[in-house]
């Protein structure tokens, strides 16, 4: 990676972090420079707005977050269904305490920002599909593989796993509590496991 490649990153992962705390409107460019340790200038030489930054944070910092906590996991289990459930636990179990209340950084970004900008309305809807889409692809292999029932809907049951993954993010960020996430599995593990044969 060259030296603006690296300046681009610091940038998206600095501007992340801050908005993730303070919100998307709760942060300005000179603090997301001075976290950077960066002129406001050299922000700008690599973004135009901070609303483009934002844009970057959803195409390259989240989406690859999203593939990598919730899809690629799943190549290393047999079972599809079991894999969700582990990887459902698993990303829950390690959440970290200060991130509790902040909920899932996708869900605040697009809740924030799409009635404001389209661009981010488009950008939220497209990885929000994406990772519905990657979701449906291992419960069909599920399906094909006869773990799941032969009526299986699997795009119905990919947008609601996407969806339960999402709500127990915002359950536990409204209730402050991480003992949301152990109640949500359950559920989560039994409705899933009722859809096998």
């Amino acid at each position: 990676m060259g030296k603006q490649e690296e300046t681009r990153k610091l940038i998206i992962e600095s501007a992340f972090s801050l908005i993730y705390q303070n919100g998307f409107q709760g942060v300005g460019v000179r603090e997301i420079a001075e976290k950077a340790n960066l002129t406001i200038g050299a922000f700008f030489y690599h973004f135009p707005t901070k609303n483009h930054v934002g844009y970057a944070i959803i195409d390259e910092f989240l989406s690859k977050g999203i593939m990598e906590r919730w899809i690629l996991p799943l190549e290393g289990y047999e079972n599809p269904i079991e894999g969700m459930i582990h990887t459902f636990k698993k990303t829950f179990d390690e959440w970290p305490d200060e991130f509790v209340s902040r909920g899932c950084p996708l869900n605040n970004l697009g809740q924030e920002m799409s009635a404001i900008d389209s661009e981010f309305q488009k950008k939220a809807k497209d990885l929000l599909s994406t990772w519905i889409q990657n979701t449906k692809k291992n419960l069909d292999l599920a399906k094909k593989q006869k773990i799941l029932k032969a009526n299986t809907d699997t795009r119905k049951l990919a947008e609601f796993i996407v969806t339960f993954q999402e709500a127990t993010f915002a359950m536990g960020k409204v209730m402050n509590d991480r003992k949301v996430y152990d109640s949500l599995y359950v559920s989560f593990r039994d409705h899933l496991r009722s859809q096998c044969i």
